[in-house]
């Protein structure tokens, strides 16, 4: 009998703790998007530029970029004497493993194309600051400036540590934080810099987008 006691004792203290456990689980906090839903927040046009579809983009193994993201599109804007801007837009509801392997200081140098410079950079719209990362990558004979951000939750994270300090500091706070990668980039000359019309781009994109989706999705 007293076996059977602290048998029913220990099997209710474990129920309480597994319920306790669920309880205090993060949960997510963004719903899955649809891949129609996802492409319609893209605009096709940006002034004098059009999109179109592509596949020429850097881009990380199949396997793990599926592992990663829900969402993922890849885009060249084109335009009468504009330079060509290359869009990769990869978005996850759920944010539980690193999104590493999609920043171009690693995903560049995986497919060949060694980096030259990395630094910080800091970009403003609408009054909201994003820190973001500026990088130059050699692709044989000319060089590709590339902006981007990643968003773990209502952070930007621009490190891999502090990319996962979000999202443990999200989790502590009962959520799972979605996140999002945005890459922008172009090519230029050895001694010349596209930062300006990057950015310049960067503001216009952002403008374009639908205010849902660019305040859900991209910031």
């Amino acid at each position: 009998m007293d076996m059977d006691r602290r048998s029913l004792l220990i099997g209710c203290g474990l129920a309480a703790v597994a319920g306790l456990s669920y309880l205090n689980a993060p949960k997510a906090s963004a719903e899955i998007l649809e891949d129609e839903g996802f492409r319609a927040g893209i605009p096709d046009r940006i002034g004098g530029w059009r999109s179109r579809k592509t596949a020429e983009l850097v881009l990380p193994a199949l396997d793990e970029g599926d592992k990663l993201y829900e969402n993922l599109e890849t885009r060249i804007y084109e335009g009468r004497g504009l330079p060509a801007m290359m869009v990769l837009i990869a978005y996850s509801s759920v944010q539980q493993n690193d999104i590493q392997v999609h920043r171009p200081e690693v995903c560049y140098p995986a497919a060949g194309f060694p980096i030259i410079s990395s630094r910080n950079a800091m970009l403003t719209f609408d009054r909201r600051s994003i820190e973001a990362r500026e990088v130059v990558a050699n692709r044989g004979g000319l060089l590709e400036r590339v902006i981007y951000w990643v968003r773990v939750g209502d952070q930007f994270p621009t490190t891999w540590i502090d990319q996962r300090i979000a999202m443990a500091a999200a989790n502590l706070k009962g959520s799972i934080p979605d996140g999002v990668l945005v890459r922008i980039s172009t090519f230029e000359e050895p001694g010349s810099s596209t930062s300006p019309e990057l950015k310049t781009f960067i503001d216009a994109f952002l403008r374009a987008s639908p205010p849902s989706f660019r305040n859900t999705v991209l910031l």
